[in-house]
């Protein structure tokens, strides 16, 4: 089980797939271990180096005391690569992993080779807000009770939620919860996260992605990053809520390889090749 050490922290990680094919690090949101990713790490595999990893105080990594902020969690990112031994990566970022990413490109763009954004935004202040209910839903989960059918609320939608209650469940039971110390320092972390005034100096590849049914993080989010990230190409996936790798998995991979196989393979420099928007 491979971990990262840092100075008051450790960071737990996991590779899948060849050693010999194009780094893919996958960053994963607010209170979820790496095991949200659920199959998608496995079913990229064929075609990537997948690396996943806890966010500080989530699954098996630890926390250091005191608060942090996304510009932290992102130079956590960069020393899992460290420890892969690799200068460039692909990186695929949901929710506040997504602010994670932006942070990441922005603090280290020579680590990253192309970009992908998930249910995300770049700024909290100027973000499209949830309904209160959701947000409401979003407290109480972070910080008290994962009950299924408000978790699905959040993160999936309806009709899904509806067809696969027993596999949503299940999904459900197998991620550790954060501790709530740590729930709240990554709330307040997001709600700090301000990065769209930079985000314009982003030049490799970006893919935003979002369901048009995301209660958690509205789609009209997507929407304006794709508009402020030079050439970056925007893709709504009908149907899907906010956690559509889980919900959506088969064209999550198909959108992310098509993707990442356009862009330039990671080598020694960062790439400057952009891709114009639909």
């Amino acid at each position: 089980m491979p971990f990262v050490q840092q100075a008051h922290h450790r960071l737990h990680y996991q590779v899948f797939g060849r050693p010999d094919a194009p780094p893919l690090l996958l960053i994963m949101g607010l209170g979820m271990c790496s095991e949200a990713w659920h199959t998608l790490p496995e079913r990229l595999a064929g075609r990537f180096r997948v690396i996943v990893f806890d966010n500080r105080g989530t699954g098996e990594s630890s926390a250091p005391r005191g608060g942090f902020r996304i510009r932290d969690l992102a130079d956590d990112a960069a020393r899992v690569l460290d420890a892969e031994g690799l200068r460039q990566a692909f990186v695929f970022g949901i929710s506040m992993g997504g602010m994670i990413a932006q942070e990441l490109v922005l603090r280290h763009p020579e680590r990253v080779c192309a970009l992908a954004l998930g249910a995300t935004f770049g700024g909290h202040r100027r973000s499209h807000k949830p309904k209160l209910s959701a947000a409401r839903d979003l407290l109480l989960v972070s910080l008290f009770s994962r009950r299924p059918g408000r978790m699905a609320r959040l993160l999936v939608s309806d009709e899904f939620f509806a067809r696969h209650p027993e596999h949503f469940a299940l999904w459900l039971a197998r991620l550790s919860r954060p501790r709530r110390s740590t729930a709240r320092r990554q709330i307040v972390a997001i709600a700090l996260h301000e990065a769209e005034r930079r985000l314009p100096q982003v030049r490799v590849p970006t893919l935003v992605i979002s369901g048009d049914r995301d209660r958690l993080v509205p789609v009209e989010n997507s929407r304006r990053l794709a508009q402020v990230i030079p050439g970056a190409r925007l893709v709504e996936l009908p149907g899907a809520g906010h956690a559509f790798p889980f919900e959506q998995a088969e064209e999550t991979v198909r959108v992310l390889a098509e993707h990442f196989l356009a862009s330039a393979r990671p080598g020694p420099g960062p790439s400057r090749r952009q891709l114009r928007g639909r």
